[in-house]
């Protein structure tokens, strides 16, 4: 079974868990429970979760050419982002995060990665 398969289980699992326990806790509020939100959230993460099994069970086959997988590469982005924050400010952190995110989601237009950065 792919790799992918197999992290879709995880987060299904996960969020299966999450709305057993969000089922059995009592929510207060008059129309919107507090638990509303909540639940439409795992609710969406299972869904997604699926879809990504469907997809990657389909798909059987990891992209060639690739040292890691974009996923790994945006969590470690996302960690320097936040780590860079009170040194370099929300607005230039947040212009070079989307900037090399940009790229490394496959986007080698500069005038497209110019403008997100400046947009932020």
């Amino acid at each position: 079974m792919p790799r992918d398969a197999w992290v879709a289980l995880a987060v299904a699992a996960a969020s299966a868990v999450a709305l057993w326990e969000l089922a059995r806790t009592p929510g207060t509020g008059a129309f919107v429970k507090t638990t509303t939100f909540p639940t439409v959230v795992c609710a969406a993460l299972l869904a997604l979760a699926v879809l990504h099994f469907i997809g990657a069970w389909l798909r059987r086959k990891a992209e060639p050419g690739r040292i890691l997988p974009a996923p790994i590469l945006l969590f470690g982005l996302t960690a320097l982002y936040i780590f860079a924050l009170p040194w370099t400010g929300y607005f230039l952190t947040s212009a070079l995060y989307f900037g090399v995110a940009s790229l490394l989601f496959g986007n080698r237009q500069p005038v497209s990665i110019v403008v997100a950065m400046i947009v932020v």
